[in-house]
């Protein structure tokens, strides 16, 4: 085999298999770094100097090609042979390859992390039953989609694997492993069929092993209270009786008032003084008015002083981006992963220009005035993959948060064509 690059990730991170597996289609090497420390090594310097963020997986060719992004690695790997039969055989079986990759990664997996991460790792996302459940009901609806598609197909995509069956599967596989159980998956019989013959083709097996179905769905439990063992009172020895002598009454003592903890806040923005102009009245005005209404009472209303704070948020790689629909979607990635921040933040994100020449830019109204970034927008996925820049808002800026608001107008000479509101 070829040795064409180095991976770095920590173990058994199912978004590096969908390379090694993609390799293992072409015959090709890849060297997974095992020395690699998550939170250590990619925080270093020299990582961020190299790779410009500090997101795994990240990959090292031996040519010196430099990629982050699971997705674009797996696809650098895949058309690095001319002849890959992962790749599509025409331009429209690439283009179809492409579009069940972005709906799988950008429709479906964003709404199971949702479901499973507060499963798995509640010290990451605090589990909420009301999120839990809208999360459900969003994957089973995309589901259904794959689901139609899947009945009269062995295949995402032609009549042999490809790229988009590996990506697909990858994306799927907490879901199978942890929450799919057999009445889940009754529901989708054509999709769960397409899953298992992708997981237990040779190359996929090689790499991740054999796969065992979800058999019994997690569940979140509640943590356990801690109890403290009470310790027997120690008897006082008795006294002698002395004559009872009849005592002076005492004032009665007032019962002691007992305060009960007060609920931690989720979020120390919980902790800020009540904001003048509350969010969810700001995204009211914004989805019942002309977007000029709503911009008028915006800056009648808005404390830019204390209460809130403006960013400008552009993604970093605008050169790398094609087609207008797909720069859509991703810009709908990244509002689907700030799920923590809904009761804080509201954005636009704007697609401007044409295919192959594009940019995605927007602003974001951010609770508080702090100049870092909140917790709750920094826990995203997708974070790294922005520059945001707290902006000082003059008449010259109101006009270009005005424009991007309402999807109306240019960024830097290009057409708004389309874009995305998290509110």
């Amino acid at each position: 085999m070829t040795i064409v690059g180095t991976i770095y990730s920590y173990p058994q991170n199912p978004r590096v298999f969908k390379s090694l597996i993609v390799a293992k289609y072409n015959g090709l090497e890849i060297k997974v770094d095992d020395k690699f420390v998550m939170g250590t090594t990619n925080k270093t310097p020299q990582w961020l100097a190299k790779f410009g963020a500090s997101q795994v997986p990240a990959f090292e060719g031996t040519d010196g090609t430099v990629i982050i992004e699971s997705g674009a690695i797996a696809y650098y790997l895949a058309h690095y042979k001319d002849d890959s039969s992962l790749i599509g055989r025409s331009k429209a079986e690439e283009a179809h390859i492409q579009q069940w990759i972005q709906f799988v990664d950008i429709s479906v997996g964003p709404s199971l992390g949702q479901w499973i991460i507060p499963l798995l790792a509640p010290e990451r996302v605090p589990y909420n039953k009301a999120t839990e459940t809208q999360a459900i009901e969003r994957v089973k609806t995309q589901l259904q989609t794959l689901e139609r598609h899947l009945v009269k197909k062995t295949y995402l995509v032609g009549e042999r694997v490809t790229l988009a069956d590996i990506s697909a599967a990858i994306t799927l596989y907490n879901g199978f492993k942890n929450v799919f159980d057999a009445t889940f998956r009754k529901e989708y019989p054509a999709v769960t069929r397409w899953f298992t013959t992708i997981v237990n083709q040779p190359n996929f097996k090689t790499v991740a092993g054999e796969f065992q179905l979800c058999e019994a769905a997690l569940k979140f439990t509640p943590p356990k209270k801690d109890t403290k063992e009470k310790k027997p009172k120690e008897e006082k020895p008795k006294a002698a009786k002395e004559e009872k002598k009849p005592k002076a009454k005492e004032p009665e003592e007032e019962p002691e008032e007992k305060f009960e903890d007060a609920p931690k806040p989720k979020s120390k923005l919980d902790l800020l003084p009540a904001a003048k102009m509350p969010l969810d009245e700001w995204k009211r005005q914004y989805s019942n008015n002309d977007t000029s209404v709503a911009m008028k009472w915006l800056w009648e209303n808005i404390d830019l002083t204390t209460d809130y704070s403006i960013w400008k948020v552009d993604y970093k790689y605008n050169d790398e981006l094609t087609k207008l629909y797909m720069s859509n979607n991703l810009a709908g990635g990244l509002m689907n992963r700030l799920e923590r921040a809904r009761k804080y933040a509201f954005g636009c994100l704007v697609v401007a220009g044409e295919d192959n020449a594009n940019i995605i830019t927007g602003y974001f109204i951010v609770r508080g005035n702090a100049d870092e970034m909140i917790e709750e927008i920094t826990d995203a996925a997708d974070y790294d993959s922005y520059n945001w820049v707290k902006v000082k808002v003059d008449d010259a800026e109101k006009k270009k948060i005005d424009q991007v608001f309402a999807w109306e107008g240019s960024v830097d000479g290009k057409p708004i064509k389309d874009g995305k509101v998290f509110k």
